[in-house]
């Protein structure tokens, strides 16, 4: 794909409460499902990089103290028994991410949530990499980062908030400056397309996602904690920053 071509893409981002998740093939486009983490096995996640790098483990504890009800939000939305999984489709441009909107509507109406966004070009670091293509690796040129059976994702949903976009750009960046030497690979940073959206089972309306993947559960752990120390993330006042996180898994693909 032309490097700038991807702007002009449309991603769809759903959200399913299930026990397998379902297939979006028929609506068309590049697809990809993410099973979401419980948190049970964040916090086992969360264990192992803290016991791998014990240099990192003050700010890792600081950040798991910040995050709070954030990423339970989607914990306490999952039916009993039941997992949860992300969708992510990306079509090569609007008309036809509409007409795959209105038919995925049409066709699961079972799902939490689905919105049409667009990829915003100022927050979104090599965005043709995701989910699963090569990154380049800023912190050696000439290499690149790939996925492996260990890559992690973080999808945080963002509900509509004053100032959202600056906070995005100061929290992207700070934690992409603790990357070093390529813990952070890629995040697509999209934005709602004219109100396209719906959900259920108490999903609020989410506004923007930032889409990232990471080499494993250390190299996220590290690098958000370091970033998040000195952000909107986790210093005074952040409260007011409203955003829903949660790590995953990427279905199939790349996975042992």
């Amino acid at each position: 794909m032309d490097r700038l071509k991807i702007y002009s893409t449309r991603t769809l981002v759903a959200v399913e409460f299930s026990s397998r998740p379902s297939s979006l093939a028929a609506i068309g486009g590049r697809a990809h499902a993410f099973r979401r983490l419980n948190q049970a096995e964040t916090t086992a996640l969360f264990g192992q990089a803290v016991e791998a790098d014990s240099s990192a483990a003050a700010k890792m504890k600081h950040l798991m103290t910040v995050v709070g009800d954030r990423v339970a939000y989607w914990e306490k939305r999952v039916p009993p028994g039941l997992d949860c999984f992300v969708h992510h489709v990306r079509f090569e441009d609007e008309a036809r991410g509409r007409a795959a909107y209105t038919r995925a509507v049409a066709s699961f109406p079972g799902l939490a949530m689905i919105g049409l966004y667009a990829i915003d070009p100022v927050i979104s670091f090599f965005p043709d990499a995701f989910p699963v293509d090569p990154a380049p690796n800023f912190w050696r040129p000439g290499t690149t980062n790939v996925l492996t059976a260990d890559s992690l994702f973080f999808l945080n949903f963002f509900p509509v908030q004053a100032g959202l976009r600056e906070q995005v750009v100061q929290g992207t960046t700070s934690i992409y400056s603790e990357s070093a030497p390529g813990l952070y690979h890629t995040n697509n940073y999209v934005d709602l397309v004219s109100d396209l959206f719906t959900s259920s089972a108490g999903v609020d309306k989410v506004a923007s996602v930032n889409l990232n993947r990471y080499s494993d559960g250390h190299g996220f752990f590290k690098a958000v904690a370091a970033g998040a120390a000195r952000s909107v993330i986790a210093e005074g006042g952040h409260q007011a920053f409203q955003w829903h996180g949660m790590l995953c898994h990427l279905v199939g693909e790349g996975r042992k």
